[in-house]
């Protein structure tokens, strides 16, 4: 296994987010939107993130799509 250090982005007032290598990305075959799950060992300081076997996608539609399938207006939205 290999090391590679990785900063801690600030994503919102409460929490805080860490990039993935696209390498591993690819390597694991997870996409966008698929479920990880991640278990904390507090004493070791580890985080493990795991793809459960099964695991579906979450498919959420933008906004964009939200208002295209709502009413249709000649005006813009933006």
């Amino acid at each position: 296994m290999e090391s590679e250090s990785r900063k801690l982005i600030k994503f919102s007032n409460y929490s805080l987010c860490v990039t993935l290598p696209k390498s591993v990305i690819r390597e694991l075959k997870w996409n966008k939107g698929d479920i990880v799950t991640m278990v904390v060992n507090k004493k070791s300081g580890e985080i493990l993130i795991k793809k459960p076997s099964g695991a579906k996608k979450i498919t959420e539609k933008s906004p964009v799509e939200k208002v295209s399938q709502g009413k249709t207006s000649k005006k813009s939205r933006w």
